[in-house]
């Protein structure tokens, strides 16, 4: 009985060592991967950055542009207004 208990015991004892081993490996692993990410990441965050400033001019434009716009149908339909009230 004694020799069972043993060898039971060895068995463990070597099992849980090569789960030990084997969860540093994946551990490294993991670590490694999770900083590439982060390097990719980094770098993606960097390039929407300079990709933004492009939209805000964009925005920027666009309002000028929609501003000029309602100005002009503005002035030109009060321009309307006062041909069609001076006819009457």
């Amino acid at each position: 009985m004694v020799g069972a208990n043993t060898v039971i015991l060895t068995i463990l004892l070597t099992l849980c060592a090569v789960l030990v081993i084997f969860l540093i490996v994946v551990s490294v692993k993991l670590i490694y991967t999770v900083d590439k990410t982060n390097v990719i990441l980094d770098d993606v965050e960097k390039k929407l950055k300079s990709v933004d400033g492009v939209f805000n001019a964009i925005d920027t434009v666009s309002d000028a542009v929609t501003t000029v716009s309602e100005t002009v149908v503005g002035k030109a339909l009060l321009m309307i207004e006062r041909l069609f009230k001076k006819e009457k």
